[in-house]
């Protein structure tokens, strides 16, 4: 081997842990945009659960009402809101 065979190799090898490093680096990046996502407001996984998904958290919420209220209290509500349109419309009459 002569000198120049060597230095070209060195030079190679250089190269070649610098395009590693900027694979890694570009992985990194392509990584950590989801963890600065959630780095931010709210940092609780239940706290943007409730911000993220409204729609759904009130869905739950009513269906645990009535599982917590009871069925008889939810038809008792159901017989109310009827009869309070029946008033209603005998009144307009």
């Amino acid at each position: 081997m002569n000198p120049s065979t060597e230095l070209t190799l060195l030079e190679q090898r250089l190269a070649l842990r610098q395009r590693l490093q900027a694979q890694r680096q570009q992985i990194a990046q392509q990584l950590s945009p989801a963890q600065a996502r959630h780095s931010g407001y709210p940092r609780s996984m239940t706290m943007r659960f409730f911000t993220q998904q409204p729609a759904l958290v009130t869905r739950l919420l009513a269906q645990a009402a009535v599982v917590v209220l009871g069925v008889r209290y939810f038809k008792s509500l159901t017989t109310a809101l009827a009869l309070a349109k029946l008033l209603r419309s005998t009144r307009s009459h």
